[in-house]
This record gives structure tokens, sequence and C-alpha cells, in this order.
């Protein structure tokens, strides 16, 4: 099938953080992707992310309204939980197309507490877990003062060990049935002492302000004083959008059409 994403790394790189520009021109295969992970076909989908296959309708039709009302937003309410959801679903995508390592499955439920995101990196040389990336994914029209106000503070709190019991669950979730429990036990334990074992992929809208700036023009400031260490552990991606609310309305729009032809497979 092709990537669904162009993964532009920024020329040149910043110092302190790795950074890429995801861009689509193909958003009808997008729009595909999100009515299939909108209806829970996460294996699908990755399985066609990592071929050259297809898409292919699925009859799914006991989850086709609920796809549906997922993708919607209630007349006079706000977009922003649904888009959210929406760009947590692009984010997993694009963490699909960059990596061979383990990613869970996106969140379902618009309204989780949990993790954005979560993938296992590998060493290729011993096969043994390398890092775990913890991503924070947010759609939004003021990138910058999300990024400061809400990323930062989560991953500062992830450092200071907030989270690791959250973390240690994840690690075993994706690693159950793959390691022995010797094998999980110890990956978890070395992952989280080890200071390069837990790597932060942050992940914002922006319009091209941002996008065509040498250094999205300070959108990832201060990455290196809430995560400190090696460059590797600092990752910031940016969606290229103009118009977020529009172009996620007419994604979310092309998606539920799909959808509903699906019903009559």
């Amino acid at each position: 099938m092709g990537k669904l994403f162009h993964h532009e790394a920024l020329r040149p790189q910043p110092t302190d953080y790795c950074g890429r520009i995801w861009k689509s021109d193909d958003r009808e295969s997008l729009a595909r992707a999100i009515a299939d992970l909108a209806l829970g076909q996460c294996a699908h989908v990755e399985r066609l992310l990592k071929s050259t296959g297809s898409w292919q309708s699925i009859p799914a039709t006991y989850s086709i309204d609920s796809a549906i009302k997922s993708l919607t937003v209630p007349q006079g309410m706000d977009p922003w939980h649904r888009d959210g959801w929406v760009f947590q679903l692009i984010s997993w995508i694009a963490a699909i197309e960059e990596s061979d390592g383990l990613t869970r499955f996106p969140q379902m439920d618009q309204a989780s507490k949990g993790f954005d995101g979560f993938q296992l990196e590998f060493d290729p040389g011993t096969g043994k877990v390398a890092r775990a990336v913890i991503s924070e994914d947010k759609a939004t029209d003021s990138p910058r003062d999300t990024v400061r106000e809400m990323v930062w503070p989560e991953f500062v709190s992830i450092e200071r060990g907030d989270r690791h019991p959250r973390i240690a669950v994840e690690i075993g979730a994706l690693l159950n049935g793959r390691y022995s429990l010797e094998s999980v036990t110890e990956a978890v334990d070395r992952l989280l002492r080890t200071p390069e074992g837990l790597a932060y992929r942050a992940s914002v809208t922006a319009g091209q302000y941002h996008t065509q700036a040498r250094d999205f023009n300070g959108l990832f400031n201060d990455f290196e004083s809430s995560v400190p260490g090696s460059r590797a552990r600092r990752r910031g991606n940016v969606l290229e959008v103009d118009n977020l609310r529009d172009w996620m309305d007419a994604l979310c729009f092309r998606a539920v059409e799909i959808l509903k032809a699906d019903r009559h497979v």
C-alpha cells in the first residue's frame, strides 16, 4: 500500500531533539485507515501499513454505528475530543511507519487518561528491548502554548517516576507471549532504572508558520529541560495542517462516508 505520510526530517536537525514533519497527500487512504481504526480494526490497519496490500471494505455492521458516532461531533458540542482522538490515530499510523518496534494499539476511549501512545524499540544487535517511547499527541490551534503548558509537565511527571507503574504494565502487555516472564521482568526493571531507558515523543498539529522554520519557531523549546540526557530521548513531530478544524471535519466526513458504504457490503 505504501506509506500514508511523508516523514521529513528537519534540515538541519535541532541540536537538542529529533524533529520531523508529517505530510499526507493521500487523503482517501488516510480516511480509509481512520474509518477502519474507528471500527477497532487496528491489527488489520497495521498489517496493511507494513505491506503492499490494498484497502478492503470490512463488513463489520455490528460496530459501524458506533464508529460513525465516534467520528461525529454532536450538534452544539466542541470538536476537541473528537479531533484529539483522531490525531492520536494519525500519530499511531506515523509511529508504525517510522519504526519496526512494537506499538500499542491506539486508545478507543476518547476520554482515556492513559498514555496517548506507547512503543518499544529493540536493539538490532542483541534483540533486547532498547527503549520505551511514550507519546503525547495534541491536536491544537495553539501548539507552542499546548507543548509548554500540557506536554512538558506530563513528561516531567514521568521523569520523576510518577507513572512508572503504568509504564511497567504497558511494557508487560506488549511483551506478553513474546518473552518469558523472567525476561519481561528484566526488561521492565532495566528500562525504568536506566536513564536512557525511556524516550519521549511530542506530536502536535501546526501550520506552515512553524513547519517552514528552521527550528519549528521554537515550538519545542525547553525539551531538554523537561527530559535531560541524550538527544535520542527527545522526538518532536508536527503534522502540517492549516485550518485544523476544517481539515479534521473533512477527513472525518470522508471516513464516515466510507463507513456508511461498508454497511451495504
